[in-house]
């Protein structure tokens, strides 16, 4: 079961991958419009602005398209198998998984109420917010459940790069931080450029 949940690629790729990916990215999307989250980059959780469901479906379905590009480029450069294009996208969709729960925590208005009494209290901006103690630690609670979220995310990521590109060794870890980290970038460049159509 525990491989299952930080692995499923082993039994699962290809076009259902791919669909069932698609499907996640899109139940996201929706899931976001409706909290008021979203993903501004590859990685990233936050809270958005009142936005049309567009927004969120070209943003999430962007953030996938980066990431898997670049790791389908670093795993043609460097994996001595041959890589299937659906595999890569398909199992780099699945691993989104975990930002569809993500999305729910954007529901609770604690956070946002938390994030106005930490500025009023630690920056002097903003206004008196009156905050009660469970506020804070829902709003504590849903912070790690998002961080544990984004780990879990990470790894399938990792893991779908790892069965999909068929590399091992210092080449698989090194290709995917570099893939990460320019996903995050670009990400980040694109929903900069997209919020400006909204």
């Amino acid at each position: 079961m525990i491989k299952k949940l930080f692995n499923p690629f082993i039994y699962l790729a290809g076009s259902l991958a791919l669909g069932i990916g698609v499907l996640i990215i899109l139940i996201t999307s929706f899931i976001g419009y409706s909290s008021h989250t979203h993903f501004p980059d590859v990685l990233s959780v936050k809270s958005s602005l009142d936005l049309p469901v567009l927004y969120y479906i070209i943003q999430n379905m962007m953030n996938w398209i980066i990431v898997s590009t670049i790791l389908y480029g670093f795993a043609v450069v460097f994996s001595k198998s041959r890589v299937r294009l659906t595999d890569i996208y398909g199992t780099q969709a699945v691993s989104r998984f975990p930002y569809l729960l993500a999305a729910l925590t954007g529901f609770s208005d604690s956070l946002e109420k938390f994030g106005r009494f930490l500025l009023w209290q630690l920056l002097g901006q903003g206004s008196h917010v009156n905050i009660s103690s469970l506020d804070i630690a829902i709003a504590i609670t849903l912070i790690l459940t998002t961080l544990v979220l984004s780990l879990w995310m990470i790894t399938l990521m990792f893991n779908a790069y790892k069965v999909s590109a068929n590399i091992k060794g210092a080449k698989l870890i090194v290709s995917f931080i570099i893939s990460l980290i320019i996903s995050i970038l670009i990400s980040a460049l694109f929903t900069n450029q997209l919020i400006q159509y909204f």
